[in-house]
């Protein structure tokens, strides 16, 4: 079967949270597919690229080429009002990352997605619950529904992920940027992404 790069699409996305919360891991596990469990503080922002392929769901032959460029921001809510601004500016998508080991990560993402959607207007947003694969080490504070009913407010999704593991990583991102695609760029198409 002949496949046919039918366009490209270039879009922003923002991981924003805590420190710690494993913003800087998802970025590596979603573009290098590799995880190093040292922890080393992001100073500023840092850019990452990546492309993604949609292909159109009546249309198996036309794909679609997504170039994703992924900003992974300090996790420091003094920043919101100034170094912070200037990063989100042009964001058509926001990452909203908390820990499941410190509920207090959770609880901060309010401000945290209020900030940033000042700056970036209503844009598709997920919420990631990180670090599952520790979830049998800890006593779990969040209620179950708690994560997809604060995305709710935000007209977004939540899902749970493992930068160690890579579970739900692909699929977390190629959800959002498939709903970022619909959204400002596509919104006729109805595009299917599979996660790998």
């Amino acid at each position: 079967m002949r496949v046919d790069v039918a366009g490209v699409f270039k879009t922003k996305v923002c991981l924003i949270g805590e420190a710690a919360v494993g913003k800087t891991s998802l970025i590596r596990r979603y573009v290098e597919n590799a995880f190093d469990d040292r922890y080393v503080t992001t100073l500023g922002g840092k850019v990452s690229l990546k492309p993604m392929w949609l292909t159109a769901k009546n249309d198996p032959s036309r794909v679609y080429e997504v170039q994703i460029s992924v900003w992974d921001l300090l996790g420091e809510r003094s920043y919101l009002d100034s170094i912070h601004k200037e990063y989100l500016k042009g964001s058509q998508g926001l990452i909203a990352v908390c820990d499941i080991t410190r509920y207090s990560s959770f609880e901060a993402l309010d401000e945290w997605i209020s900030a940033a959607l000042r700056i970036t207007g209503d844009v598709p947003l997920a919420l990631l619950v990180n670090k599952i694969d520790l979830k049998e080490q800890i006593i779990c504070l969040y209620d179950e529904h708690e994560p997809q009913e604060k995305a709710a407010r935000y007209r977004g999704f939540a899902t749970a992920t493992s930068a160690k593991t890579g579970e739900n990583v692909n699929a977390a991102f190629g959800q959002l940027v498939t709903e970022i695609v619909r959204r400002f760029a596509a919104p006729a198409l109805t595009l299917v992404f599979e996660a790998k």
